[in-house]
């Protein structure tokens, strides 16, 4: 073979083993076919203020090539909103007593494993509150919002990818970023790039409710009892001859309630 023919079919040969490796890159990593299920299976509880909220989920590597392992990864997240029925407010270094991520703060990072294609790892995240955390009132109940941030490597992709919740956008970004028509969510993937974000993760929330206390229940309950009582008591005596047994035991008792009285008249007189 001629060494002109030779240099050209190595530089062919190349082009094609640099053109495979290549194939196996994900042209779109932050698309919502791989990111709406990449956290998943959430278990959000309410307690009460003082308890320990049990918040967990799934990261799943959802992509499908056997090369693309997600690797290198960080997870940042982070307690940002408290919401009641009265209305909204961020969680930041000025919010009183809030909910600290294993007790030690509003945000926390994580390194997670490498996960191959199609494998989830359990995230279990203990958040700790205070008597004195804000739950809302006994019949409005609180929720924190949780913004969730994660950057890898992604297989042979060179460039780390990096997605985040839309607690980690602020108003104007996100106005601009995402907009609705009819009950449609539309993004502006080219403006999100921009911003270094390759594509969005959910959010999620947790409830702190203050609970209702038992004794309006329990006088509740005395009260009817009264009442119910009272009202057998006057239809037995307004019927007589009707429930002699009953009769007996109710003139009876009044017998007695009037010995009472006025053994205690006779008290206040000495």
């Amino acid at each position: 073979m001629k060494p002109g023919l030779a240099a050209a079919a190595l530089a062919l040969s190349l082009l094609m083993v640099t053109t495979a490796f290549a194939s196996a890159d994900i042209a779109d990593p932050g698309s919502p076919t791989y990111t709406n299920r990449m956290l998943n299976g959430f278990v959000t509880p309410t307690v009460s203020p003082g308890e320990l909220v049990k918040f967990s989920f799934n990261i799943t590597n959802t992509y499908d090539d056997n090369a693309s392992i997600m690797q290198g990864m960080v997870l940042t997240m982070g307690v940002y909103k408290y919401s009641t029925q009265e209305g909204t407010k961020d969680v930041n270094s000025s919010f009183k007593n809030p909910p600290k991520i294993d007790g030690v703060g509003i945000e926390e990072s994580r390194q997670i494993d490498p996960l191959s294609p199609g494998e989830t790892v359990r995230v279990d995240v203990n958040i700790e509150t205070s008597t004195h955390t804000p739950g809302g009132s006994y019949f409005s109940q609180s929720t924190y919002f949780m913004r969730f941030k994660l950057t890898f490597h992604l297989g042979t992709n060179l460039t780390p990818i990096l997605l985040q919740s839309k607690g980690y956008f602020t108003d104007e970004q996100w106005n601009t970023m995402v907009s609705f028509s009819a009950n449609q969510s539309i993004v502006n993937t080219t403006y999100m790039h921009d911003l270094g974000v390759n594509g969005l993760l959910p959010d999620s929330a947790f409830g702190i409710k203050i609970p209702i206390p038992k004794w309006p229940l329990g006088v509740l309950i005395g009260v009817i009892c009264a009442l119910c009582f009272l009202a057998l008591y006057y239809f037995v005596l307004d019927n007589p001859g009707k429930y002699p047994r009953l009769e007996k035991r109710f003139y009876y008792l009044r017998g007695k309630l009037s010995e009472l009285r006025s053994q205690l008249k006779d008290r206040g007189r000495k």
